[in-house]
């Protein structure tokens, strides 16, 4: 868009080395003291508009307390995709108690509106995922394509414990449901799972043929992160594939059901709208 950008690349600083659960699970540690000296650094070498903070903050208040009084111009923005105020909010203690020093925080989550308010921020939006037209896109399967990815049913993500039941529950019910994904061989109910289990978690133009081959994506949220949305809610349509998806007020905010998108709150009515759309296409 015509912006002069410079990124520091938190994985050099907090995710390598032996320090790795200090930093990411207390903010604390060498790599922290590190990438907080390299912001200042970078900083003091001319001016900067906006301090754009992608997801988990380890900016510590002497940072972020330099930066109101030697920058006053200069606005410290954070997006953050995870659940910042759920149940693993101690793993984001500098974000949250440093809330106060940033202008504007985007969020993925209703929820987490009135709880970074109350833990200091100012300024908290809602926005949310989104997709690349030129990746997340409908293609032509080859033979070896549909022989390799096409599937009735299928879903793509990686294990949880509501997931593992849902798609039990169509299998024991005679609907074949393709699984991609990591860590469903630890599931309780992997027995039922493994025949109809692909493989691990797929990844570029695989990932794209993965959903395009399916007639029928599965879509469920991450409860653990109260997800109303995610990236694959906007990937899936963009593949132009057919999205039967968990129901939430931004789903049904953002599509037009029975036109655009096909929802289901619990086991027994996915598997009548699978039955639905099976003969119904």
């Amino acid at each position: 868009m015509g912006h002069n950008l410079q990124g520091i690349n938190v994985e050099d600083y907090i995710y390598e080395g032996p320090f790795i659960k200090f930093h990411h699970h207390l903010n604390i540690g060498p790599g922290v003291y590190s990438l907080n000296k390299k912001v200042m650094e970078t900083l003091n070498k001319g001016l900067v508009d906006i301090i754009w903070i992608d997801n988990k903050s380890f900016l510590n208040s002497s940072s972020l307390k330099q930066i109101k009084k030697l920058f006053p111009n200069t606005k410290v923005v954070n997006i953050v995709t995870d659940d910042i105020t759920g149940r693993l909010r101690n793993q984001w203690r500098l974000s949250l108690s440093n809330a106060k020093y940033v202008d504007c925080f985007f969020v993925q989550r209703k929820v987490n509106i009135d709880e970074l308010k109350k833990a200091g921020a100012q300024n908290v939006a809602l926005c949310y995922r989104s997709y690349d037209p030129e990746f997340h896109r409908p293609v032509q399967l080859n033979w070896e394509d549909i022989l390799k990815y096409k599937s009735t049913i299928g879903f793509v993500g990686t294990y949880e414990n509501n997931r593992e039941d849902y798609i039990a529950y169509l299998i024991q019910n005679n609907i074949p449901v393709s699984i991609t994904g990591d860590g469903w061989p630890k599931g309780k109910q992997w027995d039922i799972i493994k025949p109809f289990y692909k493989g691990p978690s797929v990844y570029g133009e695989a990932y794209i043929k993965t959903i395009n081959g399916m007639d029928i994506a599965l879509h469920f949220l991450r409860h653990g992160n109260r997800d109303e949305q995610d990236s694959r809610t906007f990937e899936i349509p963009a593949c132009g594939v057919f999205m039967l998806a968990e129901k939430s007020d931004a789903h049904e905010s953002l599509f037009k059901e029975g036109k655009e998108a096909g929802f289901f709150t619990v086991k027994e009515q996915l598997l009548e709208k699978v039955k639905y759309y099976l003969q119904h296409e």
